[in-house]
């Protein structure tokens, strides 16, 4: 199977595509373009709503659970790889895992970690290209700790200057958290504008 060069999966990103391996007999991994599209936005009020929704994670963070960047990039990457459940697929495929790890090596993808004791307890892995936050997948290993640390991304990010967060498709639970759909052509023009 061939590996896409690092330059055309940054220009995909760029293009408002995004990687999904859903099809393990096509050469390369095949890329989508959503429409609508889900995002989080990073404004105060929208941040202090998302805040409210998870006061109850919040609250049992502890002082020493601690948010940092590309500390156990390798780590995060192989926990998206294994299977969240028996019967669940995997949705991080060694064709994806390859890439993130060719697009980290030229500073494009990035993780989000939650310390908690002196180990990852959650992370997520980003796409990050001028003030776009191109979230690709999530995973947590003690409890609360996901949400703590998609709260303090989300902090993050808008403290950083990021205009635009991409959590691609809406779920229902990104939904309760206040994702919000936008449509292809919106979703173009604040991605443009991100990259400007």
């Amino acid at each position: 199977m061939s590996q896409l060069p690092v330059e055309e999966a940054v220009a995909r990103y760029a293009a408002g595509f995004f990687p999904m391996d859903d099809d393990p007999a096509a050469p390369e991994v095949p890329w989508y373009a959503a429409d609508p599209r889900a995002v989080l936005e990073l404004d105060a009020a929208t941040r202090a709503a998302l805040h409210r929704r998870l006061r109850r994670s919040l609250a049992r963070a502890q002082p020493g659970w601690e948010l940092r960047r590309d500390g156990a990039f390798e780590a995060v990457v192989a926990a998206c790889a294994r299977p969240r459940a028996s019967d669940d697929g995997v949705w991080m495929t060694p064709r994806l895992r390859r890439q993130y790890t060719r697009l980290h090596a030229v500073g494009v993808a990035h993780t989000f970690e939650l310390w908690v004791d002196g180990a990852p307890a959650a992370g997520i892995v980003a796409v990050l290209l001028g003030r776009a936050a191109l979230m690709e997948s999530m995973v947590h290993s003690v409890p609360h700790a996901g949400n703590v640390l998609l709260a303090r991304t989300v902090d993050q990010l808008a403290a950083d200057g990021f205009t635009l967060c991409d959590i691609q498709l809406p779920t229902p639970h990104t939904v309760r958290l206040g994702a919000r759909p936008v449509s292809r052509a919106e979703f173009d023009a604040r991605l443009r504008k991100a990259l400007s």
